[in-house]
């Protein structure tokens, strides 16, 4: 009754020939006009949506289709159901028109048409073939543009696949609303033949958007900590905020999900490097750093985003008549977790693999590509419950089905969980490959071709070891962005691998090529006593700064360093070999390896001179054994074998 006036020539067209008795004439007419070609054309492969546009629709690309055509061939096809509707109903007046003779006809042809049985001669066949034609035509319509969705949807993005299941939706509901008695309406379903694979394709291409808007963002950050803008003000204002149990702290505005809460506590050693360094940061600075870079924000925002797309994708799905695979709870709430899930594990993946810090060998790049992923772990609980509220609000979760999603959302978080945990541990390792490559660079460069026949007693520590303790302590204050454990790991990971070099230098296996070092560098060939007290030297050195991190017992790395240089330094040690005393060696040196021992009294060269080399006039305090004493000293150790 709403319809415009444009409609109304049509119906008076068909009143005009049907009194001139011409029905067949108009019939014929309307049909080449407006049924493509008739009955007889029915199965030619002329297209019906282009007969009725006037437009090719196979010409444009996917991203106009979607735009303009789609909405476009909605709209006709709608109008065209709307004047089917008209023809068939066969009244435009309202009630205050009801007894004019024009209505009263129109009313009487209705009445023929809607009643073909009541109707004799020709003006029933008529109104049965105009019905069956528009019925045909509209059934080759709707068919053609489900066919037309899916061949353009295999193409198609995630915002297109969203605004064309909204589009449909919202055009099946229009075609029952303007023509409810056409026979189509019971194959809208079948003639749209919705895909059901769509529901995976939409997965899959929302998982590469995703990865690929992440590696954008990612690629363009510097990669060093978030300063927090007036953080004074900030805690003054959460401060005055009255404590709630159980209730989160308001989001704030550019750091939503709990991300203010990821701010940097600057560890005693960071402290006490600023004090000294002149070329570092500003202790203030360091105060105010989030452990997240710029733009972890920008991702956490289309990792949203897209999730909306997501649930707004589901739900018009599901209006269609889509069935979802079967979960816990509400189906398509269970869909949108796992693609949630999906779209978690491809950000962290793309965040790691955003930079070739490898290659780079730049160690605050990756352990800020790893605060930034721990950050995107915190705010998890907070991004899900956000999103599931609101499908609680749009009515996707019913109540009836509220516990056993939120049991599945659960299931879905710890799965996310495990994918960051999997990225974090990735490149965790990665951080602590670049540290082992520069240590070993440094290693390699420096004792090369270093003399450990020393002749003398250094009062510091060798050149080599300043310069390791200098590369450790700048790694380790560039550690900030790093939770506590992984932080300590690294303190342990790094000084481990430092003293596991050494002491593959000073016990290997001289001229056996299977003890060589991971780098390839073979051990110490000729070591003195002076030697090996220098190396002793070294290694209060490196305790002295492993106690200066303030880790617990992270000196412990060099016990067997220290164990080492300190039995070969021992004046009893010629005693302690012996066999009979195995449990004395075993109480003062309890991790004392007797093969290592064997190995560098191999390599040991001997003076037996060790009071004139001191001048006679000082307490020597380390071991001086000459040739002969190290053969039998040798073969001794070697009889054991332990």
């Amino acid at each position: 009754m709403s319809l415009p006036e444009s409609v109304h020539p049509v119906r008076r067209a068909e009143l005009a020939y049907r009194l001139l008795g011409r029905t067949d004439e108009f019939v014929q007419y309307y049909e080449q006009n407006r049924f493509n070609g008739g009955a007889e054309d029915a199965e030619s492969e002329r297209s019906a949506l282009s007969a009725l546009t006037g437009d090719d629709i196979t010409l444009g690309s996917d991203r106009t289709f979607f735009s303009k055509t789609l909405p476009t061939l909605c709209a006709s096809i709608v109008g065209f159901t709307a004047v089917e509707a008209a023809l068939e109903v066969g009244t435009f007046a309202g009630d205050e028109e009801e007894n004019t003779e024009e209505s009263k006809e129109s009313r009487a042809f209705a009445a023929v048409s809607r009643s073909p049985a009541a109707a004799t001669g020709s003006t029933t066949l008529t109104a049965s073939r105009l019905r069956e034609s528009s019925e045909r035509y509209e059934r080759a319509l709707t068919s053609e543009l489900g066919d037309l969705i899916r061949e353009r949807a295999k193409r198609s993005n995630l915002g297109e696949l969203v605004r064309s299941s909204i589009l449909m939706s919202s055009f099946r509901s229009s075609l029952k609303v303007v023509h409810p008695s056409s026979s189509s309406r019971r194959h809208d379903k079948d003639l749209l033949a919705l895909d059901t694979e769509i529901l995976l394709r939409a997965l899959k291409i929302s998982q590469d958007e995703q990865l690929r808007a992440t590696t954008a963002i990612v690629a363009e950050d510097r990669k060093v900590p978030m300063l927090v803008a007036d953080s004074s003000a900030a805690q003054k204002g959460r401060s005055m905020q009255q404590p709630t149990s159980g209730i989160p702290d308001p989001e704030e505005i550019g750091l939503p999900f709990g991300l203010n809460q990821m701010k940097q506590q600057p560890t005693k050693s960071s402290l006490q490097f600023q004090e000294q360094s002149q070329a570092s940061f500003n202790r203030s600075a360091v105060d105010q750093a989030y452990t997240f870079s710029d733009s972890l924000p920008t991702v956490i925002r289309s990792l949203h985003a897209r999730a909306i797309a997501m649930v707004v994708f589901a739900l018009s799905q599901e209006e269609l008549g889509q069935s979802f695979s079967a979960k816990k709870g509400s189906n398509a709430a269970g869909y949108v977790l796992d693609a949630i899930g999906e779209f978690v594990n491809v950000t962290s993946v793309g965040m790691k693999d955003s930079d070739n810090v490898v290659d780079e060998g730049s160690v605050e790049k990756a352990v800020q590509i790893m605060a930034n992923i721990a950050a995107l772990q915190h705010c998890l609980p907070r991004f899900l419950g956000t999103i599931l509220r609101g499908m609680c609000h749009i009515g996707m979760i019913k109540a009836e089905e509220l516990d056993e999603t939120f049991v599945y959302a659960e299931m879905t978080l710890k799965s996310a969980d495990k994918a960051c945990d999997a990225q974090m541990g990735s490149t965790y390792s990665l951080v602590y490959e670049i540290c082992r490559n520069k240590i070993d660079s440094h290693i390699n460069y420096a004792l090369e071709n270093f003399n450990w026949v020393a002749k003398s007693v250094r009062d510091m520590p060798n050149a080599y070891c300043e310069g390791l303790i200098g590369y450790m302590r700048s790694v380790f204050n560039s550690l900030g962005p790093m939770d506590e454990g992984s932080r300590a790991g690294l303190h342990f990971s790094c000084c481990g691998h430092v003293s596991e070099r050494l002491v593959k230098l000073l016990a290997g296996k001289p001229g056996d090529t299977a003890t060589f070092d991971d780098s390839g560098l073979p051990p110490i060939a000729r070591i003195d006593a002076f030697g090996i007290k220098n190396l002793a030297l070294d290694c209060d050195e490196l305790e002295k700064f492993a106690d200066s991190t303030a880790i617990p017992q992270l000196r412990d790395c060099f016990n067997e360093l220290r164990v080492l240089t300190s039995v070969m330094l021992d004046k009893d040690l010629p005693m302690l070999v012996m066999p009979e005393n195995v449990a004395q060696r075993r109480r003062k040196y309890p991790i004392l390896s007797m093969d290592k021992v064997g190995n560098i009294l191999e390599k040991y060269v001997g003076t037996g001179l060790g009071d004139k080399l001191m001048g006679g006039s000082r307490k020597v305090d380390i071991l001086f054994i000459d040739k002969k004493e190290v053969q039998q000293l040798i073969k001794i150790v070697r009889s054991q074998g332990i």
